[in-house]
């Protein structure tokens, strides 16, 4: 099972659990376009927290492709963002990540990136992450945070009738490492000084 990382501003990034089930399917019920119905809400949960309750950081270690979900807690034990992951040599994939409609806009992915990075980096070891979304200037902006310069293999991706309807969705592959993701968050305003735990 993975570990349970705490941060001293008292957010928590902490493997799925069964008692989670409603929290993840309100937060798929308008994602990524569109909106999923409730039974193929339901099956993505329960293959999340199948591949969560066999993950370890030793499949990790020894380079064996393995799959975890973890979600975000605020300081009240409230539920409000999670992120799939899929990591291969040492490569760590966002294949899916959101945050709950009830606490958007509230600055909780910049928590989950935050967590996510020495999740990912410090305590499991990977060496870059990748992950791609629906190009918008929304996701423009963020990326830019993240890496400032995004080649042209990065940005040229495009995917047809992927959710079943008519239309062409361009996705932005937005790849980083550890340093460069270390280096941003180093020097963050908040999160600078924010130290960190693993239980």
């Amino acid at each position: 099972m993975a570990n349970i990382i705490t941060a001293s501003n008292s957010y928590k990034l902490r493997p799925l659990e069964e008692s989670d089930q409603t929290f993840l399917i309100e937060t798929l019920a308008d994602f990524p376009i569109g909106s999923n119905t409730y039974l193929q809400r339901q099956q993505e949960f329960s293959n999340m927290l199948y591949v969560t309750n066999s993950f370890t950081k030793a499949k990790v270690t020894a380079r064996t492709p393995t799959s975890v979900t973890m979600v975000l807690e605020k300081a009240d034990g409230t539920e409000v963002a999670f992120n799939h992951f899929e990591i291969k040599d040492l490569v760590l994939e966002v294949k899916m990540g959101a945050v709950h409609p009830s606490h958007r806009g509230q600055k909780h992915y910049t928590a989950q990136q935050m967590l996510g990075g020495y999740f990912a980096y410090i305590h499991l070891g990977c060496t870059q992450s990748v992950q791609e979304a629906v190009d918008t200037d929304t996701l423009t902006e963020l990326a830019n945070n993240w890496r400032p310069s995004l080649s042209t293999a990065e940005t040229e991706r495009t995917t047809e009738n992927k959710y079943g309807d008519d239309r062409t969705y361009t996705l932005s592959k937005i790849t980083a490492t550890a340093a460069e993701h270390e280096s941003y968050r180093d020097s963050h305003s908040t999160w600078g000084s924010v130290t960190y735990t693993v239980s």
